[in-house]
């Protein structure tokens, strides 16, 4: 039904209203809130080479994508002691981001040319927007 005669708003109630809840001027709006709660896990191992500091170094890279951030912040929170080697952590209702560490080591015997872009490559301005 339309609104009644006495949910009538004048021009200086509507004018005067605080900044970002203006006044109904039609029907009361019926608004529903629905939460859905997601559960992260996360397996540590105490004896594993990294550090929490040096996993955040790098996601602080890949962070600029936003759906990234949500791992990184969520491995800043509080997490029992040692290194997370396995994370599986909902990003949007039907996608979950999943790593897992296996197998590493440091090492010192890996040549500077593996880290050297060739001059023939170029880059792509649009491939990433975000970075």
């Amino acid at each position: 039904p339309p609104p009644s005669h006495e949910d009538v708003t004048t021009w200086s109630q509507y004018i005067s209203a605080e900044a970002g809840s203006p006044p109904v001027i039609a029907r009361e709006h019926k608004t529903k809130h629905n939460s859905k709660t997601f559960r992260a896990t996360v397996a540590m191992s105490e004896g594993f080479p990294l550090t929490v500091e040096m996993l955040l170094s790098v996601l602080e890279v890949i962070a600029p994508f936003k759906h990234f951030a949500k791992l990184r912040d969520f491995v800043k929170m509080k997490l029992p002691p040692g290194f997370p080697v396995k994370i599986d952590i909902p990003i949007l209702p039907t996608v979950s981001a999943k790593i897992t560490f296996q197998e590493f080591e440091f090492r010192s015997d890996i040549p500077d040319a593996l880290f050297t872009v060739p001059s023939h490559y170029t880059e792509d301005q649009y491939r990433f927007p975000d970075l």
